[in-house]
């Protein structure tokens, strides 16, 4: 039985990875299309945009998704799926009540906005982004919680992208000034097709009270710290998009082009996680299972980047600036930075998902705030206005953060082992 659940999850990684890749080469087909369609400023600008909801999809949920997963997870995994939906229903009120307090908040800022002549309807538009980010978001991980989560990854990885670019090709071929509301249409339709197939759809909450079923409450004591930890984790990952967006959208540009050659490399650790996020919550006080997971979550997580990484240094600088033009001669050496970061990142990723779903969200949350400190403080300090500088700034945060995380990981293992050896001793006297 335990054979056939390691086949179930690395035939689930591959057919994960397998769309992740689908959706990295439409991500560099967006991504060619925005650098050779429009002008460098309006990449930076794409590139801002989806920064911002690349940070609402790890913060905007507040914690819940992963909250939620903690607690939705073991339920599906015993067959228990009606609590396991009532659960996910909540966890959806909580963050529709929560988003819709930010856009009427938002609506009155942009509408001061316009009156005394800013552009507030941007404001707008980067909150139905953020908006979007965190629905889509909560609801796939609702998905992986259940043990389902292909639906929800071609979503995210091929869908959102293909829409992007559709949006971007119509507005290249029209009016230039569409590539923003294009993008955020592309946003907005990938959570309404996400909720559909969530867990979350279904009878409401009062419908269950009136069963005379309690729904339980929010565990915000775990959920906030989870929340803010992957805030401070999001930040770090975009963090630098908007320290050169307030330099210069030219330098974000280049920058951002060499983001999205990285997170081709990402789309294999992304995947990895996605399919053994829900076991390692199950297994996480389970020592020899738990050790089993993290190794080869660890070296199923390696291949992408390091392929990615013998494919840039093969293809060399001369060849990119070739295709893309001279104002991204800083991009290449950007991506080789940032790709090694995501290699270090892919070695210890599981780890940082023992200590989100084992208990220890705290010092996640501790560990995710110093990176943020030497990342974005770091580069902030120190003028960084290039993409290589920024790229090496990332890099020493992800080498802090892999470091630190594996030392939690150790502590916890340590810590099973004790708990192992006085059940053993304890049996023996019995």
């Amino acid at each position: 039985m335990a054979a056939e659940r390691t086949g179930s999850a690395h035939l689930q990684s591959l057919t994960v990875l397998g769309i992740r890749i689908g959706g990295a080469a439409l991500q560099m087909a967006l991504v060619a299309v925005v650098a050779l369609r429009f002008p460098v400023e309006d990449v930076g600008l794409n590139g801002l945009l989806w920064s911002i909801a690349l940070v609402a999809r790890m913060a905007g949920s507040f914690g819940v998704d992963l909250s939620g997963m903690r607690e939705q997870a073991p339920l599906w995994a015993a067959n228990d799926g009606r609590r396991a939906r009532l659960l996910a229903r909540r966890d959806a009120r909580t963050i529709a009540v929560l988003w819709g307090f930010v856009g009427i908040a938002v609506a009155l800022v942009a509408g001061l906005g316009e009156f005394l002549g800013y552009p507030g309807r941007w404001l707008i538009a980067f909150w139905m982004v953020a908006a979007a980010s965190a629905f889509g978001r909560l609801f796939m991980v609702q998905r992986i919680a259940k043990q389902q989560p292909v639906a929800g990854q071609f979503m995210e990885s091929v869908a959102l992208p293909f829409f992007g670019l559709v949006a971007a090709l119509a507005a290249s071929y029209t009016d230039p000034g569409l590539l923003i509301p294009g993008q955020v249409v592309a946003f907005v339709l990938m959570a309404l097709i996400l909720w559909w197939l969530s867990p979350a759809p279904g009878r409401s909450l009062a419908q269950y009270r009136a069963e005379g079923i309690e729904i339980p409450r929010t565990p915000w004591k775990v959920a906030l710290p989870l929340g803010l930890g992957a805030t401070l984790t999001a930040l770090c990952v975009r963090g630098p998009m908007f320290v050169l967006s307030s330099r210069s959208l030219a330098v974000a540009g280049t920058y951002d082009v060499a983001q999205r050659i990285q997170s081709a490399g990402a789309m294999g650790t992304s995947a990895v996680s996605t399919v053994f996020g829900p076991r390692i919550a199950v297994a996480v006080r389970e020592r020899p299972k738990l050790r089993r997971l993290v190794i080869e979550a660890a070296v199923a997580s390696a291949v992408m980047p390091a392929l990615l990484l013998v494919f840039l240094l093969v293809v060399g600088e001369h060849s990119l600036v070739s295709l893309l033009g001279a104002e991204y001669s800083g991009t290449w050496g950007a991506a080789v930075v940032l790709v090694i970061s995501t290699l270090i990142n892919a070695t210890t990723s599981a780890t940082s998902n023992v200590l989100m779903l084992g208990g220890y969200e705290r010092w996640f949350m501790r560990i995710s705030g110093v990176q943020l400190l030497l990342v974005v403080g770091g580069a902030w300090l120190t003028g960084a206005d290039t993409a290589p500088a920024m790229a090496f700034w990332v890099l020493g945060g992800e080498l802090f953060r892999s470091l630190a995380m594996s030392i939690g990981f150790l502590l916890h293992d340590r810590s099973l082992k004790k708990s192992a050896e006085v059940e053993a001793t304890d049996a023996a006297r019995a």
